[in-house]
C-alpha cells in the first residue's frame, strides 16, 4: 500500500483509520474470495495428485498379468542341487525324470610348455602371426575345423612380443580364448582357455614365426598347437557334457542344457556316483497367478475408495470431498466400469470377461471376488485366463509364426496366401571340382561380395586338397573368417551336389547376394573348383496376400499394411505356395486397461506449476487447468491490490483537501474574529 498519511488536523478526523476502514471494506470481501478459490484449486490439485498415484500404483500392480512366462510358471524340485539345477522358461512341460550325470562339459586348456625358458612375465616371445582356429579333434588325432566359427589372427610384433604383452593382446582383443600366465616356480607360462566348453570347440594354433621356421619350437612357433605339432601342452581336454535321462544318452557342448525338456533347461553342476541317478519334478504353480489377480482386484478397489472418499457427497457442504461433483472423476470412474463390463468376444476359452474369472462389481463400484470360481476357472483353463489378460498371436500352419502386430491391428483372425517364399543368394560353380589338387601362394587368394559387404582378400591354406570335403570346409571356414563379414554378421554355407558347389549366403530375401569380384589366378579357379568371377542369384523376399490383401515382404517376415490386418507380421519358414489358413491376433484385457489408464495417468507430474503448455492425459489436462486458474487469481490479486493503492492515494488526497480547507477555513474565522474585536466602537456583548 502507499505510504500515504494524513494528520487531520485541520479537520479534527481521525483520517487514517477512516480511510483503512473504507479500503478494507472494498478490498477485503474480495481478498477472501480469492483466497478461497486458490486454496480449493491447491487442494483439488492435491487430490487428482493423489488419484495420479492411485492409478499408477494400480496399473503396476496387473503388470505381470500381461506377460504369457505369468500364466505359465511352474516350480522345480531336484533330489541333489549340487549335481543338477533347473532354469524354467516360458510353457516349461511338468512331469519328472531321473538323471545320470556322467561328465560335465569342459573347455579346453593349453599352457606353453614347462621346459619353455620364460624367467619372467616380460619374457621375450618372437614375432610373427598366431592363428586360432576352432573345431574338433578325432580319434585318429586329427583336427577337424569347424567352418561356421571364424579363424581369429593375432599379430605380435615389437611393441608385445613379450609373454605379458601377448597375454594382454589375448585379453583385450575379441577372441574366442582368454589368456593367463603362471609361474610353476621353474618359468612363466602362457595358458590359454577356451571360452566355449564342449569337443566341438577345441581350439587349434598355427604360426607364421618371422625368423621362417613355423614347427621348430622357438621363437613365436613354441606356440603351435595343431594335431601334428604340439609345441604346447594340454592340461584340459576339450568335452562336452553327458547324462542319461530315463535311459536315453544326451550330449551337449554346455553344462546349461536346453531342448531337452521344453521350457526348461538343465544345469549340470557335477557329476553323480556310479549306478546313482538325480531325480528331477516340474509342477505347475498358480500361486503367481493367483496373487496376481487377487493384487489387481485389491488395488482396484483402492483406487476407487479414494476418488469415493475426495468425490463424496454429503448432508452438508462441510462434508463433501473437495472433489465433490467433479466431472473428471466421473469420467474416470466411467471408463474404469466400462473396462470392467468389457466382453472380449473373439477369445475362444470360456473366460471372456472379468465376470467369468468371478469379479462382480459392488454398489460403490469395488470389485467382489468369487475365490470357489476363480480356482475353479485356474485348475481346469489357465491357459482361457492367459488368452483373457495377454495379447496374443497364432497360425494355423506350423511353418508360419505369429512375429507381431501394429499400433492399428485390429484383433481377429485372418487369411494368409503365400504366393512366394524367401529364397537366400547363392552363386555356384560352373563346373565340378577335380580332386586332389593343389593351392599354393600363387592361387590361394581370391575377393567376394556378401549381403552388399566387399570382403578383403580371402587366402585359402596351401596345401594339396584330397576331397571336395576337405576343400568345402576350407572355403567356408575362410570366407565367414573375413572380418567385414564378421563385423557385420555376415556368413556362407558351402553346399555340394556332383561335385558342383554352390556358395549359399545364410540371409534371405532381396538384399541376399553373392558374388566373386576377383580372383589372384582365374584360370585355375576356374578349371580346378569350377568357380569364375561372377555374380550369382539373387534371394527373394516371401510374397503373398494377408486378409486377402497384398503384404511386403522383407526376407521371411510378411507384413499386412492395409485394413484391419494393418501390422501384422508373420514368419513364412516353408511349405506350399497357396492358402496356407490363418494368422490371429488376440488384445488381452491388459492391453486394454493400460491403454486407458495411459490416457488417465500424468506421468510427468515434475513441476509445481503443471506442464501448461503440453496436451497431455485426462488428469495432465486437469492440473494444467488447475495451475492455470492459480495463475489467474494471482493475477487478480496482483489487480485488486493495485486498485486498493489507488482507492488509498484518492481517498488520501480528497480527505487530506478537505482537511487543508476546513483549516483554511478556521484560519479565516480566527482572522475575522480578531478583525471584528479591533473595531473601533465594538463592544463585546457579555
Amino acid at each position: 500500500m502507499t505510504s500515504i498519511t494524513s494528520t487531520g488536523l485541520g479537520s479534527g478526523l481521525d483520517i487514517n483509520n477512516i480511510v483503512t476502514a473504507i479500503v478494507a471494506a472494498e478490498k477485503d470481501p474480495a481478498a477472501a474470495s480469492i483466497l478461497a478459490d486458490t486454496t480449493e484449486a491447491t487442494e483439488k490439485i492435491s487430490a487428482f495428485g493423489t488419484i495420479n498415484s492411485a492409478l499408477s500404483d494400480f496399473q503396476d500392480s496387473f503388470a505381470d498379468l500381461s506377460r504369457s512366462s505369468t500364466f505359465s510358471a511352474t516350480s522345480a524340485s531336484s533330489s541333489d542341487e549340487s549335481i543338477l539345477t533347473t532354469t524354467l522358461g516360458i510353457g516349461a512341460e511338468t512331469g519328472s525324470w531321473s538323471f545320470e550325470v556322467k561328465q560335465q562339459a569342459k573347455a579346453q586348456t593349453i599352457a606353453s610348455a614347462p621346459d619353455k625358458s620364460y624367467s619372467e612375465a616380460t619374457s621375450q616371445v618372437g614375432t610373427g602371426t598366431i592363428s586360432f582356429s576352432y573345431g574338433t579333434y578325432n580319434d585318429d588325432g586329427t583336427f577337424s575345423i569347424n567352418p561356421n566359427k571364424p579363424v581369429e589372427s593375432l599379430t605380435i610384433d615389437s611393441e608385445n612380443n613379450s609373454l605379458d604383452k601377448m597375454r594382454d593382446a589375448i585379453n583385450e582383443g575379441d577372441y574366442s580364448v582368454s589368456a593367463s600366465l603362471i609361474n610353476d616356480g621353474n618359468n612363466y607360462r602362457l595358458v590359454l582357455i577356451n571360452k566355449e566348453t564342449g569337443e566341438e570347440n577345441a581350439m587349434q594354433l598355427t604360426v607364421e614365426d618371422d625368423d621362417g621356421i613355423n614347427n621348430d619350437a622357438v621363437g613365436l612357433s613354441a606356440f603351435t598347437f595343431t594335431s601334428d605339432n604340439k609345441s604346447m601342452e594340454q592340461t584340459s581336454v576339450a568335452q562336452n557334457a553327458i547324462m542319461v535321462m530315463d535311459g536315453i544318452e544326451i550330449s551337449r557342448p554346455s553344462n546349461n542344457i536346453k531342448n531337452v525338456i521344453e521350457g526348461v533347461t538343465l544345469n549340470i553342476a557335477g557329476e553323480t556316483e556310479p549306478n546313482s541317478k538325480v531325480s528331477l519334478t516340474i509342477v505347475p504353480d498358480m500361486s503367481t497367478v493367483e496373487e496376481q489377480i487377487y493384487a489387481f482386484v485389491e488395488n482396484y478397489n483402492g483406487t476407487v475408495k479414494q476418488m469415493n472418499a475426495l468425490s463424496t457427497y454429503g448432508a452438508d457442504v462441510r462434508s463433501n470431498g473437495i472433489l465433490s461433483g467433479d466431472s473428471t472423476v466421473r469420467n474416470i470412474k466411467g471408463q474404469m466400469r466400462n473396462i470392467l463390463n468389457t466382453n472380449i468376444s473373439h477369445l475362444e476359452g470360456s473366460v471372456r470377461s472379468f465376470a467369468d474369472l468371478g469379479m462382480l462389481t459392488n454398489r460403490d463400484g469395488t470389485l467382489a471376488l468369487d475365490a470357489e470360481k476363480l480356482n475353479k476357472i485356474m485348475a481346469t483353463d489357465m491357459q482361457s485366463i492367459a488368452d483373457f489378460f495377454t495379447a496374443s498371436g497364432g497360425a494355423t500352419d506350423a511353418e508360419i509364426d505369429y512375429e507381431s502386430k501394429g499400433r492399428s491391428t485390429v484383433p481377429g483372425s485372418y487369411d494368409i496366401t503365400v504366393m512366394q517364399l524367401a529364397s537366400k543368394g547363392e552363386l555356384s560353380g560352373t563346373s565340378a571340382i577335380s580332386v586332389p589338387f593343389s593351392i599354393d601362394q600363387d592361387n590361394d587368394s581370391f575377393k567376394m561380395r556378401l549381403d552388399g559387404y566387399l570382403s578383403g582378400d580371402i587366402e585359402l591354406t596351401s596345401k594339396t586338397y584330397e576331397s571336395i570335403e576337405e576343400f568345402t570346409t576350407e572355403l567356408q571356414s575362410k570366407i565367414n573368417s573375413d572380418p567385414n563379414f564378421v563385423e557385420n554378421d555376415l556368413n556362407v554355407s558351402i553346399l555340394e551336389n556332383a561335385g558342383v558347389i554352390s556358395i549359399v549366403s545364410n540371409a534371405y530375401g532381396s538384399r541376399s547376394t553373392v558374388a566373386i569380384t576377383e580372383i589372384e589366378d582365374p584360370g585355375f579357379f576356374s578349371s580346378q573348383l569350377g568357380l569364375t568371377v561372377a555374380g550369382g542369384t539373387a534371394g527373394q523376399n516371401v510374397a503373398g496376400l494377408i486378409d486377402g490383401i497384398a503384404a511386403t515382404g522383407r526376407g521371411q517376415f510378411l507384413e499386412s499394411t492395409e485394413g484391419n490386418s494393418k501390422g501384422l507380421k508373420a514368419v513364412i519358414t516353408g511349405g506350399e505356395l497357396g492358402d496356407r489358413g490363418k494368422i490371429s491376433y488376440s488384445q488381452g484385457i491388459s492391453s486394454m486397461l493400460n491403454g486407458m489408464l495411459d490416457g488417465i495417468i500424468d506421468s510427468n507430474v515434475s513441476s509445481s506449476d503443471g506442464d501448461i503448455d503440453v496436451s497431455g492425459s485426462t488428469i495432465d489436462t486437469k492440473f494444467d487447468s488447475l495451475y492455470k486458474q492459480i495463475g489467474s487469481l494471482e493475477e487478480e490479486k496482483e489487480s485488486l491490490t493495485f486498485r486498493m493503492e489507488n482507492l488509498e492515494e484518492r481517498l488520501y488526497s480528497q480527505f487530506n483537501a478537505m482537511d487543508t480547507a476546513v483549516s483554511n477555513l478556521n484560519s479565516m474565522k480566527d482572522y475575522l474574529k480578531s478583525a471584528l474585536d479591533a473595531l473601533p466602537g465594538y463592544t463585546k456583548e457579555k
